[in-house]
């Protein structure tokens, strides 16, 4: 029976809030999110062509951004501005929309409030901005409802020693495949703040997604893959000039919530053991505090360097020494007992507004915060990186034919680390690892993954018309740990993807659209065994092999 999706009581009058605000509200500029939309790729795009500034690393992507320049990229009309006798500046956000449908089972990464879903997921966002002084207060919140219906998970008929090396990971992180049985509907904080602001430095307490990394498609510390957390932050808003070269940088420190959703058969046993494979994990809320920090050297133009780091720990073990990004710098005592997890990454971009195009590289690890001296001399740590370019062909019309490409490695070097499960953002000691509200925080593809992308499109300003192909491993490091050791090389689980997308702005929207389908090989690494093991053909012949088509649209409108 197909699931509906229906407004009733406080979400009709939510929904209907949000309208109002939107709607009756008008200022002198706009701000918003700068991960959504394609906005934020346009932003990058122009700076390759000169005409977004050139210091501006996009190794931080975290802020409500004045919109007033895209704006005027854009071509899109002025707005009014409300007239009111104090000082202060009241301004509307723009009003958006995001739905996304999966046939077969959930797709897609780096959509924030959204969950992994199969059906229909919709987002419904917006509100309003003020200013008063070096005060200003961004309401932005997003409703978020999805059909979440079922499909095929984990395989109940895998035998006892795989559930048993599967639970490996589900101990030591909180992903839930599903997100309970029912419709979901949850309103979160969205895109809101409250910030002092003074120069190019802003201080305050927002529910803002974050992204730090130079990656498009993934990053390793921290992106938009899961809902916004709430913070307190430090930032710069634009490059801070000195007789170095520019810096940029953001200093947080908040609050990660659990799924609260059990995982898959915790009620299964090990053989004829007495426990259960599932070991419960502490509920309590975790601690993050991170910092990000890109340098701009004066003497080479367009290079951008700088690292990223972020550490957690659960509320009741935290300490003075661990309510800053001081790992590196101070090791505390959580840190030394192994109650305190860390990762980190260095990262480098180089622009060539010449050639019109970037180079990037992100390199990590998942143990501690790297920098170059334990990088060199460590040999056996989780490791990954995520490495890419774009460049655009001049085409005609002052159009151009955009190309690029994105590798991401999240797969273990070793085996010892793969046989003790230390995937990234997994952790032995708090064991909901690095998520919030059971998604991944860094790379979207999720721990022990790889995935390889290129794209090519047409572009003009923010319009763009463009096919994607990408491969993604899912869990390598639980496929070597589970299938390895029986030399059964078919149970790779790959998603094959192609996808046709497309941004465009018309007046006073902005649209965009995403089209895929998904050839998903080994699906949830399962393999029908119908030919006996001596079979040479049993080896030569397609497993459990399925097909899922993807599709999400989304639209702003500003006033």
């Amino acid at each position: 029976m197909k699931q509906k999706i229906f407004f009733s009581g406080w979400v009709y009058r939510a929904v209907c809030l949000l309208l109002l605000l939107n709607f009756s509200l008008s200022g002198k500029t706009q701000t918003a999110s700068m991960l959504t939309g394609g906005v934020d790729e346009f932003f990058r795009r122009s700076q390759l062509t000169g005409r977004v500034n050139p210091q501006e690393s996009f190794m931080i992507r975290s802020f409500a951004k004045d919109l007033s320049g895209i704006d005027s990229l854009i071509n899109l009309p002025k707005t009014t501005q409300i007239k009111t006798k104090s000082s202060a500046v009241i301004q509307y956000l723009p009003f958006g929309m995001e739905q996304q449908y999966n046939t077969h089972h959930p797709y897609g990464w780096n959509d924030g409030s959204m969950i992994p879903a199969r059906g229909i997921t919709g987002k419904i966002s917006g509100g309003i901005s003020a200013s008063f002084g070096k005060i200003s207060i961004q309401v932005q919140p997003e409703l978020v409802i999805s059909q979440n219906q079922k499909f095929e998970t984990f395989f109940t008929q895998n035998f006892d020693t795989t559930w048993s090396r599967y639970y490996q990971w589900l101990n030591r992180s909180d992903l839930p495949e599903k997100f309970g049985d029912k419709t979901y509907v949850k309103i979160f904080g969205g895109q809101s703040s409250i910030r002092y602001n003074s120069g190019n430095i802003s201080a305050g307490i927002s529910t803002e997604n974050l992204w730090w990394g130079p990656g498009t498609r993934n990053t390793l510390v921290m992106s938009n893959n899961a809902p916004g957390f709430l913070h307190l932050t430090f930032n710069t808003t634009r490059p801070v000039q000195t007789k170095f070269g520019s810096f940029e940088w953001q200093i947080i420190g908040g609050i990660l919530s659990n799924s609260g959703i059990l995982p898959p058969e915790s009620n299964r046993r090990y053989t004829n053991a007495t426990g259960f494979l599932y070991n419960p994990k502490n509920n309590e809320t975790r601690y993050i505090t991170g910092m990000v920090l890109s340098w701009q050297p004066k003497w080479v133009k367009g290079l951008f360097v700088g690292f990223a780091k972020a550490s957690y720990l659960y509320k009741s073990d935290i300490s003075v020494a661990d309510l800053l990004p001081l790992e590196g710098i101070i090791k505390s005592a959580n840190e030394k007992s192994g109650r305190k997890a860390s990762l980190g990454s260095l990262f480098a971009r180089y622009v060539m507004p010449e050639e019109k195009a970037e180079l990037y590289i992100e390199y990590g690890r998942n143990d501690k915060s790297p920098n170059l001296i334990n990088l060199v001399s460590d040999h056996s740590y989780p490791r990954a990186y995520v490495a890419g370019m774009r460049k655009l062909f001049p085409a005609k019309q002052n159009s151009f034919i955009e190309f690029s490409a994105e590798f991401t490695q999240m797969q273990l070097p070793e085996e010892s680390l793969i046989r003790t499960a230390q995937s990234w953002y997994t952790h032995d000691y708090v064991r909901q690892g690095y998520t919030n509200m059971g998604q991944v925080i860094g790379a979207g593809i999720g721990p022990g993954s790889n995935s390889q992308m290129i794209s090519i499109a047409w572009v003009k300003g923010i319009k763009k018309v463009g096919i994607l192909f990408e491969r993604v491993i899912h869990n390598n490091d639980f496929y070597y740990n589970a299938f390895e050791e029986s030399k059964d090389f078919r149970r790779h689980w790959t998603d094959i993807s192609t996808t046709v997308s497309a941004d465009w702005a018309y007046k006073r929207f902005l649209f965009s659209a995403r089209v895929a389908m998904i050839r998903s090989l080994n699906y949830e690494w399962w393999y029908f065994d119908y030919l006996p093991l001596t079979s040479g053909a049993n080896y030569f012949r397609n497993g459990y092999d399925v097909l899922n088509f993807h599709a999400n649209f989304s639209f702003s409108y500003r006033l």
